[in-house]
């Protein structure tokens, strides 16, 4: 069996100090704080948030509990007190608010751990002989891809600033489109997302 081109070797705990009474969904008990997007009113029932949860990059939604919660941007500790429980929601239904907020969401959640996202950079192989990992990104085509390879050489990048230098690209952002497009459509495959953030490698 080929290896997995995006393995890193460093193995990352998606263990957090919450469990699972504030998430609906065992994939999100690890989740230790949500990025909010957007606030909806839902009454007579209060309110309730659409957010991208961290470290794992769901897209989810929660009642409201903290009154003091009322506006896009606030991070929040997911807590007794501050949020009900966590459901993950799919792309198509966030608010108009929520789809314009996410790329920049994504790519501040990106930039706040840089660690774990550069080893697709560092490791990246051969999908076939035809096809490159960095060719999942958008805009990156066959030669662009093998630039990049020679780039990196044996040493890899300690950046994302080295990498945009380097092979002249916003590397950050790049990644962050990807995450979305699987946000938008979790069929693509191979997914970043799995790959990089949740599968706990």
């Amino acid at each position: 069996m080929r290896e997995n081109p995006f393995h890193q070797s460093s193995k990352m705990s998606a263990e957090g100090p919450i469990g699972s009474k504030f998430a609906d969904d065992d994939r999100l008990s690890g989740e230790t704080t949500v990025l909010v997007l957007d606030v909806l009113d839902r009454n007579p029932s209060g309110s309730e948030l659409q957010g991208l949860s961290s470290p794992s990059m769901y897209l989810v939604r929660a009642r409201i509990e903290d009154d003091n919660i009322d506006s896009p941007g606030e991070s929040i500790e997911i807590q007794p007190g501050s949020i009900g429980p966590l459901s993950e929601i799919r792309f198509r239904d966030l608010t108009a608010e929520s789809s314009a907020a996410i790329i920049d969401a994504v790519l501040d959640s990106i930039i706040s751990d840089p660690d774990r996202h550069l080893g697709f950079y560092n490791r990246a192989n051969n999908l076939s002989l035809k096809y490159h990992a960095f060719q999942l990104l958008p805009g990156i085509g066959n030669s662009k891809a093998m630039q990049m390879v020679k780039e990196r050489g044996g040493s890899g990048w300690s950046s994302f600033e080295e990498i945009d230098k380097s092979c002249g690209i916003e590397s950050a952002k790049l990644l962050a489109e990807r995450y979305v497009g699987e946000m938008q459509d979790p069929s693509e495959s191979p997914s970043l997302l799995d790959l990089l953030v949740r599968s706990g490698i």
